[in-house]
């Protein structure tokens, strides 16, 4: 066994490389971006790939399923795996693929042609939540009041369209909140300008979306979502909370970590429908509707790697609790091992 990992400083790769370091596991950084990387694979006796794709990168998002595909038919284990990760950052294909499954997932249309789109926008009830295919931490995601905004929207869908990666400065409030936590102004500053310079570079290398529009239902009186992530036969959770006269809970900032507050029937649905999926890793984004019952808004391969550090403990299939410190990368790389052989 060698396991190749695509290395991103600060990305799930980062305890990858040091799990395999601390038990001596055989890997190789390997560059998926190398247009020879099928033949270092092969030259290097990688038996198994794992790679933490990034939504903000759409060229993660295109490469990754060459590479991966590619590797697949090449019995290369692969870290997500195609259950894990076809429908990855694309809310509409997670819409038939829940749907196709009978998950609990909330009322949602999607249109492909201009006038069925304005039909149904003079036909719904207001407000709506639109969201575009891609984006994560709330962005891409606005609530539309009225027809007349409807109308507007879909107008600009099917014509200009819209860039998924946001301008720098766009959801600012957000990423206000992610600077006060760097308390170094030189680090702050370089960060800063880090983050700058990939967003217009990621802008410029992305298409516009078009040539569809993708509503969700709006269900009031949820000042929070819980997000539950599955890894295997474990899951742990938050509830992160609306900011004031804000409907978007994820990228709030305002995070829950107590697990006796944490619905365990969102637990439950989780391990279910990742079992369903046969997926290595999935978080899930649960609200109640007008009657209580529990609703998925979305599913996610990835997730931010240090915001779940602070989770008290995890559950295990059974739904028992253990609690304690953990490391979900760690659960990650030992299951991707375990699953397929070492």
């Amino acid at each position: 066994m060698k396991i190749g990992i695509h290395h991103r400083a600060g990305s799930f790769s980062d305890r990858w490389i040091a799990y395999c370091e601390t038990n001596g596991i055989p890997f190789l950084l390997v560059d998926c971006y190398n247009s020879d990387i099928m033949t270092i694979i092969k030259n290097e006796n990688i038996t198994h790939l794992m790679w933490h794709i990034s939504h903000l990168s759409a060229n993660d998002i295109t490469i990754c399923n060459y590479v991966f595909n590619s590797a697949d038919k090449m019995n290369i284990k692969t870290f997500p795996n195609y259950n894990t990760r076809w429908h990855f950052d694309d809310k509409v294909a997670q819409k038939y693929l829940l749907e196709g499954i009978n998950a609990p997932y909330i009322e949602s249309q999607a249109f492909y042609d201009e006038e069925e789109a304005i039909k149904f926008s003079k036909s719904t009830s207001y407000p709506v939540v639109a969201k575009l295919k891609g984006g994560a931490g709330s962005t891409n995601v606005q609530l539309i009041k009225n027809v007349e905004e409807a109308k507007d929207y879909i107008t600009k869908l099917f014509t200009i369209g819209i860039k998924s990666i946001n301008k720098p400065l766009e959801n600012l409030d957000q990423k206000m909140r992610v600077a006060k936590n760097i308390k170094n102004p030189v680090q702050l500053a370089k960060k800063t300008l880090s983050f700058i310079k990939r967003i217009q570079k990621e802008r410029k290398m992305s298409n516009a979306e078009k040539g569809y529009v993708y509503f969700q239902k709006f269900l009031p009186n949820n000042d929070f979502d819980t997000r539950i992530i599955v890894v295997g036969e474990k899951a742990f959770g938050i509830r992160r909370f609306t900011l004031k006269d804000d409907f978007r809970a994820s990228g709030s900032g305002k995070i829950d970590y107590a697990a006796a507050e944490i619905d365990t029937k969102m637990v439950s649905e989780a391990f279910k429908i990742s079992k369903s999926l046969d997926a290595q890793c999935l978080a899930y984004d649960f609200v109640y509707d007008e009657e209580g019952r529990i609703k998925v808004i979305e599913i996610c391969f990835g997730f931010a790697m240090k915001a779940y550090d602070k989770c008290e403990g995890y559950w295990d299939s059974n739904l028992n609790f253990i609690e304690g410190a953990f490391n979900p990368q760690e659960f990650m790389i030992k299951d991707f091992i375990a699953s397929y052989g070492s």
